[in-house]
């Protein structure tokens, strides 16, 4: 088996090494054993292997200080080994490689093209061309290289997403904002690279709808409504993130999405047009506002063409109308929820358990008196209106703490 030969003295130097292994050379004398019929010994230590011309015209050309040519032709080489060679062996050859650039340095000028070799593919060998990866930009920072550390860091980012292994570089869902958001603060990223850094994240994600919604929210603000018109993958991945998040049975609320300035010149699209009052329907409107949308032609064309079902429409929005009412009142009876829901009053108490097992209601139902007693609930979304019912809500609140601190006193003074 090839391995890679390190230099253990001055007949043998690390290019002469990394050459040898690219192109392994005959045992001495080779030729004459097998004109004998004999095999040759092998030999006992790397110097007794004779030199390939391959090697010997790497090694002449470091002599001469013709760095930038014998660098293109090694990474070349090492491009061509890297499916066939030992995993292990193509790991260390890359790490002599790259010392030798630094060395030479010209590392500037080949890691992009040595690294997009590496990206090309993301079915062969993905875990040992990540690890390479890897490797590269711990070198540019170590090294401080900062005109390649973010052309880098989003190959290796789509590299990652390409091979399913993108969490691992984030950190998982919990630590992915944190970490994107690093970047940018920690390399003072224009707002050109936070677009593209986002972007990319953004496509990692389409299929989890709440990571979705998160990094829509850190993508699309940092866009001119009036690029809609012609940037043709902002409007993709605007309508792919909405169309998601509707869809979603996990994600209740798309309030903070319709306020931003993007998502409402939607409208103003004729082919999204729909898309934007359906947006608007689920942040803060009642299920009959829903049946009226869907009844039109246009709206059912849509539907289809963007593969949003009815009748899952129809079960979001009949929760997040009970949740609307749950938030305006504190007692519902049943007959107000079949009214406002468009279901038999025998149906209520199904709609009011999935609405508490969903997380947006907290609520006990009262059959003797049919009636809903709310303990508390979503809000839909956050305006003017819902702030002043917050403000009322605490100022009773300080009132009742008042009181109860009022009688605490007087019962220890008359003690």
């Amino acid at each position: 088996m090839s391995q890679v030969v390190f230099a253990t003295n001055e007949q043998l130097s690390f290019v002469g090494g990394l050459a040898r292994w690219m192109a392994p050379p005959d045992a001495p004398s080779a030729a004459k054993h097998a004109e004998r019929g004999e095999v040759a010994p092998a030999p006992t230590s790397a110097h007794e292997v004779e030199s390939s011309k391959y090697e010997m015209e790497c090694v002449a050309m470091e002599a001469k200080g013709d760095f930038k040519e014998l660098s293109e032709r090694l990474c070349t080489a090492l491009n061509e080994r890297l499916a066939s060679a030992p995993e292990g062996e193509v790991e260390v050859a890359y790490t002599v490689l790259l010392q030798l650039l630094l060395k030479w340095e010209v590392l500037e000028g080949s890691l992009m093209r040595l690294a997009g070799e590496l990206a090309s593919s993301a079915d062969q060998r993905p875990l040992l061309r990540r690890k390479v990866l890897l490797e590269m930009f711990g070198v540019i920072n170590q090294h401080d290289f900062a005109e390649l550390r973010f052309p880098l860091l989003t190959l290796l980012l789509s590299f990652c997403a390409r091979a399913g292994c993108l969490n691992d570089l984030l950190g998982g869902s919990s630590k992915r904002i944190a970490t994107v958001e690093g970047w940018i603060e920690a390399w003072k990223l224009s707002e050109t690279q936070k677009k593209e850094l986002w972007g990319i994240v953004f496509d990692a994600h389409v299929d989890d709808a709440i990571a979705t919604y998160e990094h829509a929210m850190k993508y699309l603000p940092l866009h001119d409504p009036k690029d809609l018109t012609s940037d043709t993958k902002l409007r993709d991945r605007l309508v792919k993130a909405a169309v998601v998040i509707l869809r979603s049975p996990d994600l209740p609320t798309c309030d903070k999405l319709v306020q931003l300035p993007i998502v409402a010149a939607l409208a103003s699209h004729k082919q999204y047009a729909p898309l934007s009052r359906m947006l608007n329907i689920f942040a803060r409107e009642m299920y009959s506002s829903y049946l009226d949308f869907y009844a039109e032609t246009s709206t059912q064309a849509f539907m289809k063409e963007q593969d949003l079902e009815h009748a899952a429409c129809e079960r979001k929005m009949r929760l997040l109308s009970l949740t609307s009412l749950c938030v305006v009142n504190k007692e519902l009876t049943y007959a107000a929820v079949a009214e406002a829901l468009k279901v038999d009053v025998d149906q209520v108490e199904h709609w009011v358990v999935e609405a508490i097992s969903a997380g947006l209601i907290t609520a006990k139902m009262d059959q003797v008196r049919s009636a809903i007693v709310v303990s508390s609930c979503l809000e839909r979304e956050f305006g003017k209106e819902q702030f002043g019912r917050l403000r009322t809500s605490l100022e009773q609140w300080g009132t009742s703490v008042q009181g109860l601190l009022k009688v605490v006193l007087e019962s220890k003074a008359s003690a």
